[in-house]
């Protein structure tokens, strides 16, 4: 994947040349490994059952809605 930074302007809250992510697919990236932890996770608490697979993505996907 290809991933390009760029320097902040200095009207901006962070530090002057701290470098920032300009790819707009990470942050869904970032967010759909959040909600497939969170899954394995809920899996891992039924001990991995069969049948419940998307269930645990629904539900851990709820708790990542609007953030």
């Amino acid at each position: 994947m290809k991933s390009t930074a760029t320097k902040q302007k200095s009207n901006s809250k962070a530090a002057p040349g701290v470098l920032i992510q300009n790819d707009s697919s990470s942050g869904l990236e970032c967010r759909l490994n959040s909600i497939a932890t969170a899954a394995y996770y809920k899996a891992e608490a039924r001990q991995f059952a069969p049948g419940q697979d998307l269930q645990d993505w629904l539900e851990a996907e709820e708790g990542f809605k609007d953030k």
